[in-house]
């Protein structure tokens, strides 16, 4: 999923594995991590309300009480911040950015999130078509010759320097330690979409397609992943994904010609539950981590597959707002890079293992002294896709993660409005997108609006 890492959480379904997102690993380079803030404990309790009905798509909440001119103002001097740290984490060798100024390794997710950038950034005008074209050509034609995992896709970690394949400890590897089908399907959609708007691009996209055996990423109508297990490096693989990114991913390999019917069907999994009056569909199976990151990245990128991935996008930034009328709290939940002990990476989770407005550390423990933030990827995207008074009250209440110029941190603290620690490339490639969207009103696939 979407963070600067391929995390190696793995929760065991029945006999196989399932992982979720990318490496928390990543994040541990940063020692200087301050301890959890005593203000970021959960909330009050939620009172629940009767289920409403999905809200519709095109139903649209309070405009934005700016202009639209102010808007586009503040959306672009934020992407500015955004580039300023992609441009200076900028690796010539490779085309390749570092997830984090203190980590210098990717996975498959954050190089993605460099392609995307690169495309946003161009799109804005805030980089000459000769610059991106120096960096898009130089990170494809490395995609063209980084070693794969099992010559079947790419590995879960690279260093970002030279593009070399690593293990788990971040060394020089042959082998690898498997793929996961949730990055490689987001780097799949970015792959069609760079090969639909930049056509001196589709010759280098198709060789990297042609290197890799999507087949193998699905099976049975659902996602496959690849691990090896660390005490005989055997390779294994598992269903992998869940309600809204599985969906997501899945319309990443169907782009190319791989359908994994049941991981594209919210129905087949899906289990409608009650979050503050707004219906949501969780996974039937649990262990879900339902957040907004796969909404935001589907409407922007792809536009809406279906109402059904609408309506429910719609529903998860209704509840959010709800829980903000109900205590006050801005609140914009997404997975982000926060190294606070004791974990380095963090999900807030709308709803996971059946309770709402959970946060989680790599491995799936959750707590309440764990910290809470108000996303600036989140706080963009949804901006982007919905405009309101409430999604421009988050966007002015970020600010503080991107007050240096120097790049934007995961977002801030919910009560203290403080800036988390460590600028990071999702979220640096997450507002550059949505600035981007907001400019043009229709999802990036689409060469002309």
């Amino acid at each position: 999923m979407s963070t600067p890492t391929t995390f190696a959480l793995r929760i065991a379904l029945g006999t196989s594995l399932l992982v979720i997102g990318s490496t928390a690993a990543q994040c541990q380079g940063d020692a200087r991590a301050p301890r959890s803030e005593r203000d970021q404990r959960a909330g009050p309790a939620q009172q629940v309300a009767p289920v409403s009905a999905p809200v519709p798509p095109g139903a649209t909440f309070d405009p934005p009480s700016v202009s639209v001119e102010e808007q586009q103002r503040v959306l672009l001097a934020s992407a500015r911040t955004a580039w300023s740290y992609v441009s200076r984490n900028y690796f010539t060798q490779s085309g390749l950015v570092g997830a984090l100024e203190t980590w210098r390794y990717v996975t498959i997710w954050d190089i993605t999130g460099a392609l995307a950038a690169y495309h946003a950034a161009h799109g804005l005008g805030l980089i000459p078509t000769a610059d991106y074209r120096r960096r898009m050509d130089q990170a494809l034609a490395t995609l063209e010759s980084m070693a794969l995992y099992e010559s079947v896709a790419f590995n879960k970690q690279y260093d970002a320097r030279n593009a070399a394949m690593v293990d788990r400890s971040q060394e020089r590897s042959t082998r690898g330690f498997g793929w996961s089908a949730l990055d490689m399907g987001r780097f799949l959609v970015w792959l069609k979409v760079i090969a639909e708007n930049d056509p001196a691009a589709r010759a280098s996209v198709q060789r990297i397609v042609d290197r890799l055996d999507l087949g193998r990423m699905a099976r049975n109508g659902y996602l496959v992943g690849a691990t090896t297990d660390l005490k005989h490096d055997n390779h294994y693989e598992y269903q992998e994904g869940r309600i809204g990114y599985e969906q997501y991913a899945a319309q990443g390999l169907a782009l190319w010609g791989v359908r994994a019917d049941s991981a594209l069907d919210f129905r087949a999994n899906g289990k409608p539950i009650d979050i503050l009056g707004h219906r949501i569909l969780a996974d039937r199976r649990g262990d879900e981590y339902v957040t907004s990151e796969p909404f935001l990245m589907m409407g922007m990128e792809l536009g809406w597959a279906s109402p059904e991935w609408e309506s429910q996008a719609r529903n998860v930034l209704a509840a959010q707002r709800e829980r903000f009328n109900r205590t006050k709290i801005i609140t914009m939940v997404s997975e982000d890079a926060i190294p606070v002990k004791p974990a380095h990476f963090y999900y807030y989770l709308l709803h996971g293992d059946g309770k709402d407005f959970v946060v989680r550390a790599p491995g799936g423990a959750a707590s309440t002294s764990y910290p809470r933030w108000i996303s600036a990827k989140a706080a963009f995207g949804w901006h982007a896709l919905f405009p309101s008074d409430y999604t421009w009250s988050a966007v002015r209440a970020v600010r503080p993660a991107g007050a240096s110029g120097r790049g934007w941190t995961a977002g801030v603290y919910e009560r203290s409005k403080r800036a988390t620690p460590s600028f990071n490339l999702n979220t640096a490639a997450m507002v550059l997108e949505a600035a981007y969207y907001a400019q043009r009103k229709c999802a990036f696939i689409k060469p002309e609006c």
